[in-house]
């Protein structure tokens, strides 16, 4: 009998992961067992963040090339329309609210505010509704923690958002506000598309939200899991590309669909969604930095040092 790998996925009906959960694409050599919790699982699509926060400290794991979630972030920064805010240079001096500090989306966004956009993070009062193992230096003051109500409810974002408390926030999801049209909110990019495009033109970057984790104890018994187990993610995402552009396709909402991918992979290159280090080193290597620079990590972590050495050299062909 196979032995059992048992997986968690935090967004089991993207269309990346979605296959693995149906059944249809097998990881080779194991049966496969979907578990309602990362405690339960040998694997999982772990946040980034949170995988490079707990890096050092946490449990022993080891993760594998496979990025199921990639969004690019500037379209996840939403202001108050009457917060007087129209460039990035404006958030100096407001209030912006994330999740939590150590939120991938929020890392992301702040380093390519930092780096691409010119912000000054010191010069921003952040506002995190979330407490998590950050270890901020002393002297930042300019970071502080949502308050709950007397109930020991604490607010929305996007609740901060409407109701002034904040002038921005950053979100890994897109708030109420927004897919409603509330005209109190909006995108701090009203082209956001377009200036993703020009960050990718200048940046090279197509950053990763989520990668891939296995438990060290589980490797240690079954070493020949995190191949098998990239091998499935790479054929998941193969046929999330075929829902698209196959035969049949199954993306029937969006009639230029197949028309839209061809635009992306002209800007982008033909495998702009790979599952190896090799082609994603750029946007690994900018994570840890920023992970670095943002306190979320001690020590600039080596990119190598992530991943399960089965997996490090293995192309995404």
């Amino acid at each position: 009998m196979a032995p059992r790998i048992k997986l968690f996925f935090r967004e089991p009906e993207i269309d990346t992961n979605e296959p693995i959960v149906r059944g249809l694409a097998p990881v080779e050599g194991f049966e496969v067992e979907i578990v309602g919790s990362m405690k339960e699982a040998d694997a999982w699509d772990s946040s980034f963040a949170a995988r490079l926060l707990e890096f050092d400290s946490g449990p022993p794991r080891v993760s594998i090339p496979a990025f199921p979630n990639r969004k690019f972030r500037q379209s996840y920064i939403y202001v108050k329309t009457s917060a007087g805010i129209e460039t990035p240079k404006d958030l100096a001096g407001k209030r912006i609210a994330v999740r939590g500090w150590a939120n991938t989306a929020g890392v992301w966004a702040r380093g390519a505010l930092t780096h691409h956009h010119g912000v000054d993070l010191s010069g921003v009062r952040w506002v995190c509704r979330r407490r998590d193992e950050t270890m901020f230096p002393e002297g930042a003051a300019n970071i502080e923690h949502a308050v709950a109500d007397p109930a020991g409810r604490l607010p929305t974002l996007d609740e901060m958002l409407l109701s002034g408390a904040v002038d921005a926030v950053i979100d890994a999801d897109v708030p109420p506000s927004i897919t409603r049209r509330d005209p109190r909110a909006r995108r701090l990019f009203r082209d956001s598309m377009e200036e993703e495009k020009r960050y990718f033109r200048a940046s090279g970057i197509f950053p990763i939200s989520h990668l891939v984790t296995l438990r060290r104890d589980f490797v240690d018994r079954h070493p020949e899991a995190p191949l098998a187990l990239l091998k499935a993610f790479r054929a998941a995402r193969d046929l999330a590309f075929d829902a698209i552009e196959g035969s049949d396709p199954r993306v029937v909402v969006l009639s230029w669909a197949r028309q839209l991918l061809d635009e992306q992979r002209a800007l982008m290159g033909e495998s702009y969604f790979s599952y190896e280090v090799a082609r994603n080193r750029l946007p690994l290597e900018a994570m840890t930095r920023y992970a670095r620079e943002q306190w979320i990590t001690q020590r600039l972590i080596g990119v190598d040092e992530l991943f399960d050495p089965s997996t490090l050299n293995d192309a995404d062909d």
